[in-house]
């Protein structure tokens, strides 16, 4: 009996050994013809990605926007829990952190499209015009400059002017707008087509956003069921710190640059230099990027400075060296503190990589993604080296 019951389990041993490489034989074959498929019909795959894509866009912003607000949201959450609720009732605490948010963010666009983009529309009419004056002054009077600025080669100048900058590109004057009317109309256009997309992302981060704990727990139980008990709890604390990392520094940076334009903003108005709106609104915006973004955005102020009138440049550059000193000592640390905790190095290779593949938003977003892969790279790091000391001493235990 005993050798029966062996036969009999060899043969279901060798019968479930066969249907696996049956099954694992079939999986290659669908998965070959699949990937034939997909390459023979290779447009129509791709625009069915297309279209794929253009549908599932709303909730990617959706998800983008309640990612980017959701610091905001979590600050008036905390507020208010700590002073208004005093702890009770979270659940209606947490709904008015969210319209309380949500209400901001509407007054700041509102603010935006009334008050600052008439300005800078303005300013850079004015600065058109000036530019223009510049530049036909530089084309038409080069021997007049080479006699003041012997140093100079002029002509070469005025010959590379001449081939960088289209000469009608200043004929319109303060109707830079009539130039430039398709474009605009294009883009309004797409913007309109555009907007329901944009209702339901915000609808859609709305909702993330009030489930976002249940949210966590089905992607904490995800891991927990597909992972083993040890390797799920060090890749959900590694989750955890990476989102700390990521979200502290766009949230942080972003007060951060908000300050600097400010300050930009106030400093030039007192000293007295034009266009502060719209040359304040570049440095906020290039100081987004670490080390490298008050460089960038000083660039245009000077430039357009060395045209219109050559004593502000200094001014100019003294103010930005100072706020970037004010801002690498001081403010950046203040606010952001050690959240990247990586060396400049890696900074600038964040910088270069990201610049150069996503341009600006990949320069600023090359750091911390750069600093979130340096926290991964370290916990597998110390997890190995843990591992091999664990090893090494059972070794040495069993030696002895």
């Amino acid at each position: 009996m005993n050798r029966d019951d062996n036969i009999n389990r060899k043969i279901k041993d060798t019968l479930k050994a066969m249907l696996s490489h049956i099954g694992s034989l079939i999986l290659i074959v669908a998965a070959c013809t699949a990937v034939i498929s997909i390459i023979l019909n290779w447009k129509t795959v791709t625009y069915e990605i297309g279209r794929l894509v253009k549908i599932l866009m709303s909730f990617v912003f959706g998800i983008v926007f309640a990612f980017l607000i959701n610091p905001m949201i979590n600050s008036i959450n905390h507020f208010l829990d700590r002073t208004a609720f005093k702890g009770k009732n979270k659940r209606l605490c947490k709904h008015i952190s969210v319209a309380l948010s949500y209400i901001i963010i509407f007054a700041f666009t509102i603010i935006v499209i009334v008050y600052i983009v008439p300005q800078i529309s303005q300013s850079m009419k004015e600065l058109t015009k000036s530019l223009g004056k510049g530049y036909y002054y530089l084309i038409n009077h080069t021997d007049e400059i080479q006699k003041k600025y012997p140093l100079l080669p002029m002509k070469d100048i005025s010959e590379l002017v001449k081939n960088v900058v289209p000469e009608n590109i200043f004929g319109y004057g303060t109707d830079l707008a009539k130039a430039i009317f398709p474009y605009l109309y294009n883009l309004s256009a797409s913007f309109i087509s555009g907007l329901i997309n944009i209702i339901f992302a915000v609808v859609i981060s709305y909702y993330v956003i009030l489930d976002k704990e249940k949210i966590k727990k089905s992607i904490k139980r995800m891991i927990y069921v597909f992972v083993n008990e040890k390797s799920s709890s060090l890749i959900w604390n590694t989750f955890c710190e990476c989102n700390r990392i990521f979200n502290g520094f766009l949230y942080g940076k972003s007060i951060d640059s908000l300050i600097i334009g400010i300050l930009s903003l106030v400093v030039m108005s007192i000293i007295g230099l034009p266009y502060g709106l719209l040359l304040s609104l570049i440095v906020g915006i290039t100081n987004m990027i670490p080390y490298f973004g008050p460089i960038i955005g000083a660039i245009p102020g000077v430039i357009i400075y060395l045209v219109i009138e050559p004593k502000y440049v200094i001014v100019y550059v003294v103010m930005i060296f100072v706020l970037q000193q004010f801002d690498g000592l001081y403010l950046g640390p203040k606010i952001l503190g050690d959240l990247t905790g990586i060396k400049p190095l890696w900074v600038i290779f964040g910088i270069t990589v990201g610049g150069a593949y996503f341009g600006p938003l990949g320069m600023f977003l090359g750091v911390p993604a750069v600093a979130v892969l340096m926290h991964v790279f370290n916990v597998i790091m110390d997890r190995k080296m843990k591992e091999k000391m664990i090893q090494k001493m059972k070794n040495k235990g069993e030696e002895d």
